[in-house]
């Protein structure tokens, strides 16, 4: 059985049977090594890496479905919240603690001004994620992943399951009503075990404009940029709100 998996924004996937099979980059190579070292390390929650070639790979299917929008009931749970949170933690201290020493000889360089921590995901939402039996079983989509800190890669986990977008895009999200977005960051940060918080909803600000610079300058996924801008001025305007229930 062969079928065209549907949600990416940048990459055409086909499930074959119990694998998928992926368009390949210049990050692959480096993706490659990291699949690697989760598996040896005993993460099961990503794909395999099975081959590659040129131009493609094929990894393992992990079965459920994918949180595409408008999100199912079950994916707006404060359950998945905790286990989003827990998930992403186990996969930036395997990444930190379990000597992954990949080779930079291409792609996924660290910015210059960047302290590496752990392997952020850098895409970890929803979208990235695969879900069976009401809970949130697997992440993927390991492209966009590079060194950096666990904060910054925590600040777009809460944009995306808190989530902090205004009640507008909430609901395109399939939030209705909107949720109560002070509670769900407390219990993230709770779950994922955060102890230093204060710098998290600058973060959250950092990373968003970032990512709105990064569209632009890129021309891709243009028509997501207006969604940002007004969930970045939404975060502004209740800075103070999100700030103080991470200091209780």
């Amino acid at each position: 059985m062969t079928e065209i998996l549907l949600g990416g924004n940048s990459n055409k996937v086909i499930r074959d049977g119990n694998t998928v099979i992926r368009q390949t980059g210049a990050w692959s190579p480096f993706v490659h090594q990291l699949l690697l070292h989760l598996s040896k390390s005993g993460f099961r929650e990503s794909p395999v890496l099975i081959e590659s070639g040129d131009g493609w790979e094929r990894l393992s299917y992990i079965e459920g479905v994918v949180g595409n929008d408008p999100l199912h009931p079950f994916m707006r749970t404060d359950e998945v919240v905790c286990e989003a949170a827990k998930l992403l933690r186990r996969f930036h201290d395997v990444t930190n603690k379990f000597g992954f020493v990949p080779d930079f000889s291409f792609g996924a360089q660290a910015e210059d001004n960047v302290r590496c921590e752990v392997i952020c995901h850098n895409d970890f939402a929803p979208c990235n994620c695969v879900f069976n039996n009401n809970h949130l079983v697997g992440m993927i989509d390991f492209d966009n992943a590079a060194p950096g800190t666990r904060l910054w890669d925590i600040a777009y986990a809460v944009y995306r399951f808190v989530p902090l977008s205004n009640d507008e895009h909430s609901k395109q999200l399939g939030w209705q009503p909107v949720p109560d977005r002070v509670a769900r960051l407390k219990l993230f940060c709770d779950s994922y075990e955060l102890e230093n918080r204060s710098e998290l909803i600058e973060t959250v600000q950092q990373r968003l404009t970032y990512l709105i610079a990064y569209m632009r300058k890129t021309r891709s996924n243009l028509n997501h940029i207006p969604l940002y801008v007004n969930d970045l001025k939404f975060i502004v305007e209740n800075l103070h709100l999100f700030s103080t229930a991470l200091r209780m």
